[in-house]
């Protein structure tokens, strides 16, 4: 028994590569930037490790912010990290990463090697977020906050509550296996630092092999939401059809299923949706209590959401770029079809992909009214 415990321990691994907490530069924010001449500005954001606990209980007025940044430049990501890394007395951990932004020149030269960066670097999490940026990226890496403690938390936050399109590293992998399109949320800093929203949604940026091509503006962005299934409430506002006083429908769930059918070498796609929704508000004189006003209602509420679907589906297609996945639909259930059209996916979906929308609307409340 002895011999046993002693041979057990001989194979214990320990703690060998262990590096302290006190070490680390905890990252939390990564910006990426094209330079002239080929290279790349990369902008880290982190929190301040002198002053996280001191700001745990809330921070006084004149207290500085718990969060900054450290930049460098290189020929890639790895070489502009590296010259970061030199210059700094911690080390640099990636593990709490929750966002990356590229600027938009960055975007349209290809992201190729932010992913092959990211992919190599297995701290960075799959879930990590990604987002792009009209103009420069390093312009939105210090814009003054007032609720969050650190800018990246604004946008983690407006992603998780599905305000804007979601876009991760895995859905980037994903999108490579099955046609290589995607989309991300596009922003911008506000100009006006007199108004308290700092960051505007200007829609969202289309994707073809890693490389960003269009962007779509806010009501096809939101169109691009339903059909990928982003959306998490909405609030869709049209004139009422006697007085074209404006009515406002908040949707409170929605359902969709998606199916496929190969007809005439042509791919129909088939979406079905179900919406309910309440009555937010309404400036019109009609009489919400009628049965028949309320069907009107929610055949209106259905024709609104599909055309934004339509306009989204008929964009992205138009720059041949399949960001919301449908080619896996054909891998799934024609796979041998699939492999005829794969290599050439981007131009088969531009030609050839077409979509039927089937809505059903139903409004559920009428608003409670004091």
């Amino acid at each position: 028994m002895l011999l046993l415990l002693v041979m057990q321990s001989l194979v214990l691994t320990g703690c060998w590569s262990r590096i302290e907490i006190n070490d680390r530069l905890l990252v939390v924010a990564m910006f990426v930037d094209e330079l002239e001449e080929g290279k790349v500005q990369l902008t880290l954001g982190y929190a301040k490790p002198n002053q996280i606990a001191s700001g745990a209980g809330g921070e006084s007025p004149g207290s500085s912010m718990p969060y900054a940044t450290v930049k460098g430049e290189g020929r890639n990501i790895s070489d502009a990290y590296r010259n970061i890394q030199t210059n700094i007395s911690r080390e640099i951990f990636w593990g709490q990463v929750k966002i990356i932004v590229l600027g938009e020149e960055y975007a349209r030269t290809g992201l190729e090697p932010l992913l092959d960066f990211v992919n190599r670097k297995s701290s960075i999490p799959l879930k990590t977020y990604i987002l792009v940026a009209k103009g420069k990226a390093e312009e939105i890496s210090m814009f003054p906050t007032q609720i969050e403690k650190f800018p990246s938390e604004i946008f983690r936050e407006l992603v998780a509550r599905k305000k804007i399109v979601v876009g991760s590293v895995k859905h980037f992998m994903i999108a490579r296996e099955y046609g290589r399109g995607m989309i991300l949320a596009y922003l911008s800093p506000n100009p006006d630092k007199t108004q308290g929203n700092q960051i505007r949604v200007l829609g969202s940026a289309l994707f073809q092999d890693n490389r960003m091509i269009g962007t779509m503006d806010v009501q096809k962005t939101r169109g691009a939401m339903w059909l990928r299934g982003n959306i998490k409430d909405a609030v869709i506002t049209f004139p009422s059809p006697t007085d074209r006083g404006k009515i406002s429908l908040l949707v409170t769930g929605a359902k969709s299923k998606l199916s496929l059918k190969l007809q005439d070498g042509k791919f129909l796609y088939s979406l079905k949706l179900s919406v309910e929704s309440v009555i937010d508000s309404s400036d019109s004189s009609l009489a919400l209590s009628d049965p028949d006003t309320l069907r009107e209602l929610e055949s209106m509420l259905g024709e609104e959401i599909e055309s934004r679907i339509r306009q989204a589906f008929n964009a992205s297609r138009e720059a041949g770029s399949d960001a919301f996945q449908l080619g896996a639909h054909i891998a799934w259930n024609y796979p041998a079809e699939w492999k005829k059209v794969r290599e050439d996916w981007s131009s088969v979906y531009k030609e050839r992909a077409r979509l039927d929308i089937e809505s059903k609307a139903v409004i559920r409340l009428l608003g409670a009214q004091k």
